[in-house]
């Protein structure tokens, strides 16, 4: 990685506040955990429909908290089952792709290291649907905060890095009939007690007090990476 590129990192991470240097242990949630069912919408309300994803880029929406966001990716190719463990051990297994191709993914976009997000401003853990410097591949979710590199094809295991838990994967139904995605809870380990703690000050901020806890229901707005951050960071 060159200076800039060092340099950027750095001071994302001071606009972040990411947390000391040590690691955060996953919640044990091996099965799954079910929040309500939530239809994936635009920003008019419309029903995301899974063959309009672009495979280029990553989206964002928020569950199953109002301030949790998620990543949704379409990997344009078949994504199978996976056997995981969580940090502290816990095995479980990832459900694989939905969709026609089975190629749409989605994962909590909290980095199980140190607990970096996509705020508005800025965002140090991405989707590289393009070549990744530090993972020497395409198609990898990577948090520049310290290069840990996850594999959305493969539950978001670790593939390198400091991080020591996949990201909590978020489970989708798709109705073919329709071509609709719902959300309809989380499994893997869970990371939202320290996240709410970590970055209660800024969630407060931007959503207001006491509302980065509010559960999702009905629909959650789906909106491409973009335009959803200013600056994110890719390494």
């Amino acid at each position: 990685m060159d200076r800039r590129s060092f340099i950027k990192i750095c001071s994302a991470v001071a606009v972040t506040g990411t947390m000391s240097p040590c690691f955060v242990q996953q919640t044990q949630a091996a099965e799954l955990i079910a929040y309500s069912r939530v239809k994936l919408v635009d920003k008019q309300g419309n029903a995301i429909k899974a063959s309009s994803l672009n495979g280029s880029e990553a989206y964002i929406f928020h569950y199953p908290y109002a301030s949790t966001p998620c990543f949704l990716i379409n990997l344009e190719k078949p994504a199978s089952n996976s056997k995981l463990a969580t940090s502290d051990g816990t095995e479980y297994e990832w459900r694989g792709g939905v969709g026609s191709n089975k190629s749409i993914v989605s994962y909590n976009a909290i980095c199980s290291h140190q607990l970096a997000y996509p705020s508005k401003d800025v965002s140090l853990i991405t989707y590289n649907a393009k070549q990744s410097e530090v993972a020497g591949r395409a198609g990898v979710i990577t948090c520049c905060a310290h290069n840990s590199v996850y594999d959305p094809a493969q539950g978001a295991k670790v593939l390198s890095g400091p991080a020591v838990g996949p990201l909590s994967a978020i489970s989708l139904e798709h109705d073919p009939a329709t071509d609709e995605l719902y959300a309809t809870g989380v499994y893997g380990g869970t990371l939202f007690d320290d996240f709410f703690k970590a970055y209660k000050t800024q969630l407060n901020a931007e959503l207001g007090p006491g509302k980065a806890k509010e559960l999702v229901t009905n629909t959650a707005q789906v909106i491409p990476f973009a335009d959803h951050t200013q600056t994110r960071i890719q390494c």
